[in-house]
């Protein structure tokens, strides 16, 4: 049905070689589209007939590149390319149709975790998790931050909601004062409260070794902090009595910790509705 002089126009007899990919690629690299590229292979092999491809499967092929869809060509360089665009755009969020439903069940709390930092580029890794009714963690998205700008959190939040629709009732993040101002900004009408697990994990690095491996000592504080069936006024009585015995009562460590006992400390809110 095709002329044999037409042959290679045939959709089964047109391919890119690996090596004809690759110029394509450097060529989009220097913001030269693929009819240059397609001409340079032209000269290259002796004619449009010898390149086995036409302008289009460049084209589509170029097309492939920008999208990121093209994986056998990529190959190991997929997190590169995925870099060097997030390096002009500055933050990427990750999230599916199926965390969204998980969202709209599980989404009353939600942590974003900003402690994290990858290895090769230093960008902060920020991932959304919610707790399942057998509290167990449930990472519903995540997030590429370049910097740890107010600009960049609030921008995270914005996309996070644009993308569940509802704003969660509580947040939950680390001390990190820059993503407690974003969460003013964007969920204004969410309840920011700090995550008593990072809280605590720093305890032994806020006091003396003796008093680190002191078990007494670990007991009498994690009573009163992780217990859920103390009153304000019992917590404040018994942190103070363990501040004096300890000799603590001059450490600005935990002189801060008591100033945002109400952020952190469940007899502080305990008992509020989870209605807004």
């Amino acid at each position: 049905m095709v002329d044999a002089n037409d042959m290679h126009f045939a959709r089964s007899n047109r391919k890119l070689t690996h090596v004809q990919q690759d110029i394509i690629y450097e060529m989009s690299t220097l913001n030269l589209g693929h009819v240059k590229a397609f001409n340079i292979m032209r000269t290259k092999y002796g004619g449009f007939e010898e390149v086995e491809a036409t302008k289009d499967d460049c084209k589509n092929f170029k097309q492939s590149l920008t999208c990121y869809i093209d994986v056998t060509y990529i190959g190991e360089y997929d997190a590169e390319m995925v870099v060097q665009r997030l390096s002009g755009k500055k933050t990427i969020v990750m999230a599916d149709e199926i965390s969204k439903k998980i969202y709209l069940a599980l989404g009353d709390i939600i942590s974003f975790d900003a402690i994290f930092k990858t290895n090769k580029y230093n960008m902060v890794f920020v991932p959304s998790i919610v707790i399942d009714n057998h509290c167990r963690n449930v990472t519903i998205g995540s997030a590429l931050l370049s910097s740890e700008f107010i600009e960049y959190y609030s921008w995270l939040l914005k996309v996070f909601l644009d993308s569940f629709d509802i704003a969660p009732k509580v947040v939950v993040t680390d001390q990190d004062p820059t993503m407690k101002q974003a969460i003013s900004l964007v969920l204004p009408n969410s309840r920011h409260r700090l995550c008593m697990w990072h809280i605590m994990k720093k305890l032994t690095d806020k006091v003396s070794a003796a008093l680190c491996n002191n078990e007494d000592f670990k007991c009498k504080i994690c009573d009163i902090v992780w217990m859920d069936a103390i009153s304000q006024s019992e917590f404040e009585t018994q942190w103070e009595l363990i501040m004096k015995e300890y000799d603590l009562e001059t450490n600005n460590w935990f002189s801060n910790m008591f100033e945002m006992r109400y952020d952190w400390i469940l007899a502080y809110y305990m008992d509020e509705r989870l209605v807004l």
